[in-house]
């Protein structure tokens, strides 16, 4: 019996072992990107693939540091925001560095020279607040660019409004702020456009809910529960299969897990599935053609999930990347996947030595898309 239990022990390891080896296989590290005197969080990737050439929001730093793919290393640093950088959107056609500013603008920056071309105003003179942009999304169709945008520290005058939000439309080939649409609520976060429809879905955290609007009435036309995740941030839509992919946190902050993967019908709001997924949720990423959806959290993990129809979805692999390490962004053309990891302390409780410590520094972690 002692024989035939260290068999199955062995046997049983072997199998663990081969699920786990299957699990590594989506996506494989194969390039390390050091981001020197980087500091605080990383926000939203953008990629410029035929220089190729990374945009990386450094929201401590105010900047957005460039990195040369080819030779794996900081070629410039675009400086001069007056907040923090969030959403980066690269325009090949113009070769353009658009940008949501933490001082309530959007920046328009050279892909040559760098300089900055253009300040636009993401709203106009008569809110008078505080204007924090978080996460946008740029639309093919109307060339606009769509930000995310809370509004705070209200004047007396506005007192009885509150904290709220809206989207802000910025029209990218005239490079002038639209008008702003009102997602009744004051944590407007993620953003996807159906590109075969009107339809632009955006997540308001504060409420839990899908806001659904039409682009070309400039308006909300539904709001849908978000049923199983109390602290939405992010979001994607396969538009194929009519299906939103929504990462939730489950308290406010970074580090709590589980966090939950929501799958929503992007028809009727119908809550799909929803699965425990890594906590600190903050890019969520479908790939249609691996079927796959990637959502990037602070909990030190990218979960890839299978779509096994649109229906039905499973956790095929927890890839792991690095503490507080929520951005990341899919380039199909070249097969990679890309994950900032910010500069992070690590400490072993209850610390002695004099607090020791070590210190890992900002980097960028290059994996290589598998089928």
């Amino acid at each position: 019996m002692k024989i035939g239990g260290a068999i199955l022990l062995t046997v049983g390891l072997f199998f663990t072992a081969g699920a786990q080896a299957q699990t590594r296989a989506p996506l494989r590290l194969v390039q390390t990107i050091p981001l020197p005197n980087v500091e605080g969080y990383i926000d939203h990737l953008a990629v410029d693939i035929k220089g190729q050439r990374l945009f990386v929001p450094a929201e401590h730093k105010k900047s957005i540091e460039v990195v040369d793919l080819r030779a794996g290393k900081i070629i410039h640093s675009i400086d001069g925001f007056g907040g923090d950088p969030r959403k980066t959107v690269y325009l090949p056609q113009t070769n353009q560095l658009w940008v949501d500013d933490g001082d309530g603008t959007c920046k328009v920056f050279s892909g040559d020279s760098y300089a900055l071309v253009k300040t636009i105003p993401l709203s106009d003179s008569k809110i008078n607040a505080k204007l924090v942009p978080d996460n946008g999304t740029y639309d093919p169709v109307t060339q606009n660019f769509y930000v995310a945008v809370t509004l705070d520290m209200l004047s007396n005058a506005q007192a009885d409004v509150g904290t709220i939000g809206f989207i802000a439309t910025v029209d990218t080939k005239a490079g002038k702020f639209m008008g702003v649409i009102d997602v009744k609520g004051a944590d407007p976060a993620g953003i996807s456009v159906d590109p075969s429809s009107p339809k632009m879905y955006v997540i308001v955290g504060d409420t839990a809910q899908v806001a659904v609007i039409d682009r070309d009435k400039h308006a909300v036309i539904a709001s849908w529960p978000i049923t199983g995740g109390p602290e939405p941030h992010t979001m994607d839509l396969d538009a194929v299969h009519h299906r939103l992919f929504i990462g939730s946190r489950v308290k406010p902050g970074h580090m709590y897990e589980p966090g939950k993967m929501i799958v929503m019908d992007s028809e009727t709001g119908k809550i799909v599935q929803a699965l425990d997924s890594v906590g600190g949720a903050d890019e969520i990423i479908y790939d249609p053609a691996n079927q796959r959806v990637y959502l990037a959290g602070t909990t030190g993990f990218v979960d890839v999930f299978k779509q096994i129809d649109a229906d039905h979805y499973q956790l095929l692999a927890k890839v792991p990347t690095g503490a507080l390490a929520k951005t990341a962004l899919l380039v199909p053309e070249l097969k990679r996947f890309y994950v900032a990891v910010p500069k992070h302390v690590v400490l072993t409780p209850p610390i002695p030595q004099a607090q020791e410590q070590i210190v890992e520094e900002s980097k960028l972690m290059v994996f290589e898309v598998l089928p």
